[in-house]
């Protein structure tokens, strides 16, 4: 009996889910939009960022000198 009553729970549970993105869709899926767009933006200035540090690390190498001579 106790069984029987998880699984007339969770159906119910399922059920009303369904329901409420049927008729939530519409926001869900514009929310789901925003998203992309953002991470899409993320993405290229995270690009932008890595490009600027290697122009930067490109530009700051040195030329190397010749060591001091040893003391003997």
């Amino acid at each position: 009996m106790e069984i029987l009553l998880y699984i007339v729970t969770y159906v119910a549970g399922v059920v009303t889910g369904a329901l409420v993105t049927r008729n939530n869709l519409d926001k869900v899926n514009k929310v789901v939009e925003e998203a992309k767009e953002l991470a899409e933006k993320a993405e290229a200035e995270l690009e932008e960022i890595k490009a600027e540090l290697e122009a930067k690390q490109s530009k700051s190498t040195t030329k190397r000198g010749r060591k001091p001579a040893a003391k003997k």
